[in-house]
């Protein structure tokens, strides 16, 4: 028996060691979850900057700081937030492959002359970086509009860009005749010009501030503008085009005609003053060599010439002819 009680004593420290690993390796674990659940890790990708407010139980729901893009375990505080937003280059595409509408939608406008066109349009820019900028256009439409994920940012576009790609385009069309945003170079590019300065006008007013450069800027570098371009405005009318075509066909075939005409005027003025030189029946001589009907020949002075003559097959009987001389 007592070596049985010696047995038992022996064994019972070393189950009471592992008691306690065990019991400090949960200590441990409930320790990393409450250090986890009591603080945040924020990351950003290299194309995205972020924006860490507070929000904790002790402390207001404000502005904190920047995370700089493509950062990573950014230790932020309990309950805090991050909403980031692309520094990218992006677009606003309205009609065609790729567009952010319908690709068959387009702007519609019209002309000076009441023509209705359809006009699809390109707008490329980045976000302006400044701190107080970005700050105030996530508190004035980013919150509003969930801007920080996909979906909201698409949803702003069409909110805030839209409505003033339509008043800017139509302001501007009515400068315009129809014929010449169609087929007059010159004019659609002055025409996309004037758009995009009305644009470029409207759209800090719409949102507020200018929170957005042009498509190189970096963050370091001057704003610059955005870039707006558009393609051919098209009538929405398809028969307004063929009755341009015809005009222009008709025009064309006028205008050869008149080119041929005159042609014939001056050839019929270089006959008169050859026929006043020369004569009725001279004129007649000249035409009558230089088409081939007549041949001719120089023949030197005292000079014999010998003219062949075409020989033919000779009949039983009789004489050879002699070459003329």
């Amino acid at each position: 028996m007592a070596k049985l009680g010696n047995a038992a004593a022996a064994i019972k420290p070393k189950g009471s060691a592992k008691v306690k690993v065990i019991g400090g390796l949960i200590v441990g674990a409930i320790a990393l979850i409450i250090l986890f659940s009591i603080f945040n890790f924020a990351n950003t990708d290299a194309n995205r900057i972020g924006l860490h407010y507070g929000g904790g139980v002790i402390e207001d729901k404000k502005f904190k700081s920047i995370i700089p893009p493509g950062s990573t375990n950014k230790l932020i505080g309990p309950g805090d937030t991050v909403y980031t937003y692309p520094i990218d280059q992006r677009s606003y595409i309205i009609g065609g492959d790729g567009a952010d509408t319908d690709a068959a939608d387009e702007v519609t406008v019209v002309s000076k002359d009441n023509v209705r066109l359809g006009v699809r349009v390109q707008v490329y820019f980045t976000l302006n970086r400044d701190k107080d900028v970005i700050k105030s256009f996530h508190e004035r439409i980013g919150l509003k509009t969930e801007a920080y994920e996909e979906r909201g940012w698409n949803d702003m576009l069409q909110s805030y860009f839209r409505p003033q790609i339509d008043r800017a385009l139509s302001a501007v069309a009515t400068n315009y005749n129809w014929a010449e945003l169609y087929n007059n170079e010159a004019k659609k590019s002055a025409f996309q010009t004037a758009a995009a300065k009305e644009f470029t006008r409207l759209l800090p007013a719409a949102v507020g501030g200018d929170y957005f450069c042009g498509p190189g800027y970096n963050g370091s570098n001057d704003c610059g503008e955005l870039s707006f371009t558009i393609q051919k405005p098209m009538p929405l009318d398809k028969g307004i085009i063929d009755g341009l075509e015809a005009k222009q066909r008709a025009e064309l075939a006028k205008a050869t005609q008149e080119q041929k005409n005159q042609q014939v005027q001056v050839e019929l003025q270089s006959v008169q003053q050859q026929v006043k030189l020369l004569g009725a029946n001279g004129y007649l001589l000249k035409s009558a060599i230089e088409s081939g009907k007549i041949q001719f020949m120089v023949i030197p002075q005292n000079g014999n010439v010998s003219i062949p003559v075409p020989t033919t097959t000779q009949q039983p009987g009789t004489q050879p002819t002699e070459p003329a001389r």
